[in-house]
């Protein structure tokens, strides 16, 4: 069976369907997030950064006008450390007051990431010419708003059995 991540090989003589590009410029900002896939890969290091694993995610992105596919890849590297903090509060997975530094966390909840949900600032990134979605930003959930607390005690009122 062929993956379909990896799309099939035409023939000069095959015919084939119209198709558009899925891949939709959402205007920079707020987006609510779903993770839709991840994939674990493998990044071979550079003059900046070591060899390490990698979390490859697709995130559906909304702000409720737009709608699209946005990838993002985490590097399993402690010099960026920070930023797979930042997504997994984000989504839920730490506590949104856990410490940038100190707490202890597992890679391993990237068991648990497909499905969760969070909130995402986007931008614009220009590479060779070509314009793609970003993520800036992974946002922490804002906290659940508190009712008002009553400040007088609701007055109770008795009737003496004649009514008005």
């Amino acid at each position: 069976m062929a993956d379909n991540n990896l799309g099939q090989g035409l023939g000069w003589e095959d015919d084939a369907q119209v198709q558009e590009s899925e891949f939709i410029l959402l205007d920079p900002g707020v987006y609510d997030y779903q993770v839709v896939n991840f994939e674990r890969g493998r990044f071979d290091g550079s003059k900046q950064m070591a060899a390490c694993n990698v979390a490859k995610l697709t995130l559906r992105c909304t702000n409720g006008i737009q709608t699209g596919n946005v990838f993002v890849n985490l590097m399993l590297n402690t010099k960026v450390l920070w930023r797979v903090s930042q997504f997994f509060k984000s989504c839920g997975l730490l506590p949104a007051d856990a410490k940038h530094q100190g707490d202890n966390f597992s890679m391993a909840l990237f068991n648990q990431v497909m499905g969760r949900t969070g909130k995402v600032k986007l931008k614009h990134r220009t590479y060779n010419d070509k314009t793609y979605n970003d993520v800036d930003e992974f946002l922490k959930p804002e906290p659940a708003p508190v009712a008002p607390m009553q400040t007088t005690m609701p007055v109770q009122q008795q009737w003496g059995g004649g009514g008005f």
